[in-house]
């Protein structure tokens, strides 16, 4: 039974943050730039955190990835039971992975939304079956009534599963889905087209963000890059993989991040039929894919691309590549991303997009007005690289919270944060203004 221990609270200012005595001693304590600000430990106790979402203010649903359950945390304290346990397989980066929830107030159900690998049986984790996405519903604290949406393909793996999910403001689910290759691109044939190969198979769910309606059916009646299944479902495609997927408060516009192997990593405008361009480029990078004597694959950074490569797959037209806004040549990692669509922080901050990381930094970055189609980059951004982590110390906003897997904005309009991915002691941290600190 996990119960999240009820800690001292003090303030310490030099580091602008409310911590927990032990992690103050330990020196792990997340440093804000801002002084005007300061961040809490909400919840700590989690196993191996993915996702989070609210049902409410100071009630929290966190994912804990490979014992595959749904833990719900109501003003700070986790409760004895999970809501959800579901059998998964965890290898590598398989497990349970995303979730959003959705109210119906004509209705007044409430739909719970879960990406995850299904395995059959628990024992060694199962044996995988797919990669799924399922609408649940909230009824007398339990999460019942499974409906399956999505049945999306798993293999080789067990990289790259994707899974971030989010409900749009058409209110249609969209969920990020990986290359699901090998851990270190070791064997297997695994080229399609929804992965720009020119000789690929059909696309099948993978390398894409995908749309569906809250029942699973296609949204708008037709599909952007084409009418066969399950290519219709197809939002974007060309993603090598993706943990953050949110959308603009102010123009309703989609972004990503992207994950390249220790350079490329992205963030992205997605708009409908958006082209990532993997694996024919990456960053501002062609790809160079070799194939060993052993089978083995090999991922190496090519020349600089200017413009867009001729043998891009555009599905007769209607897929269409654009470059990132943001690439970085040494690996950052980018996680999740929220759009603070409150002023709670302050006017300075509202509608602003945060990115979390791995390399233990929360990211902050306002957008050009009035069209908010280009992030605002100075200096050593200007170009839209980052040749090394350092050249991000202009829009680090936080640091010391480790491996980053989400974050989000709560009912209360504070941003909050989910870190210690791999860790046996996950946390959720709430960022709010000092002077709201009793």
């Amino acid at each position: 039974m996990l119960i999240v221990a009820i800690v001292s609270i003090s303030l310490v200012q030099s580091y602008n943050i409310v911590i927990g005595q032990e992690e103050e001693e330990e020196g792990t304590a997340p440093r804000l730039r801002d002084s005007e600000l300061n961040i809490a430990l909400v919840a700590n106790g989690i196993e191996s955190p993915t996702s989070m979402a609210f049902l409410g203010p100071d009630d929290i649903l966190v994912l804990e990835k490979d014992k595959g359950t749904v833990q719900r945390i109501v003003n700070g304290k986790m409760l004895e039971e999970p809501l959800l346990d579901v059998d998964v397989n965890a290898e590598d980066e398989r497990g349970l992975l995303g979730i959003a929830v959705s109210k119906n107030a004509s209705t007044d159900r409430t739909y719970v939304f879960l990406y995850f690998t299904e395995a059959e049986g628990n024992e060694d984790g199962g044996e995988p079956i797919a990669n799924r996405l399922y609408r649940y519903e909230l009824v007398d604290e339990k999460l019942v009534n499974p409906k399956l949406l999505l049945d999306l393909p798993y293999l080789p793996g067990p990289a790259h599963n994707g899974g971030v999910i989010t409900i749009g403001p058409d209110n249609n689910v969209y969920v990020s889905v990986g290359e699901l290759t090998p851990t270190n691109y070791a064997e297997g044939d695994y080229k399609f087209l929804s992965q720009n190969y020119e000789d690929g198979e059909a696309a099948d769910g993978r390398g894409g963000i995908l749309r569906v309606t809250q029942d699973g059916q296609l949204a708008d009646g037709k599909g952007i890059l084409g009418d066969e299944h399950p290519l219709d479902m197809y939002y974007a495609y060309g993603i090598r993989n993706s943990f953050g997927l949110d959308f603009d408060p102010v123009t309703g516009n989609l972004w990503d991040t992207e994950n390249g192997p220790s350079w490329g990593d992205e963030l992205n405008l997605v708009e409908p039929g958006f082209n990532s361009g993997w694996a024919e480029v990456l960053g501002t990078w062609t790809v160079n894919e070799m194939i060993n004597e052993d089978d083995t694959r090999e991922i190496n950074k090519g020349e600089p691309s200017s413009s867009t490569p001729a043998d891009l797959i555009n599905f007769n037209g209607k897929g269409q590549y654009s470059p990132p806004e943001l690439t970085w040549d040494e690996t950052i990692a980018p996680t999740a991303i929220a759009f603070l669509d409150s002023d709670k922080m302050g006017t300075q901050y509202k509608n602003d997009m945060f990115v979390g990381t791995v390399k233990d930094r929360l990211l902050h970055f306002k957008l050009e007005e009035p069209n908010r189609t280009d992030l605002v980059l100075n200096g050593t951004l200007d170009d839209k690289v980052a040749d090394t982590i350092e050249d991000t110390e202009g829009v680090t906003f936080a640091e010391g919270l480790g491996i980053i897997t989400d974050v989000k904005v709560g009912p209360d309009g504070y941003l909050y944060i989910v870190s210690g991915a791999r860790s046996l002691d996950g946390k959720v941290y709430r960022i709010l203004p000092a002077a709201s600190v009793e």
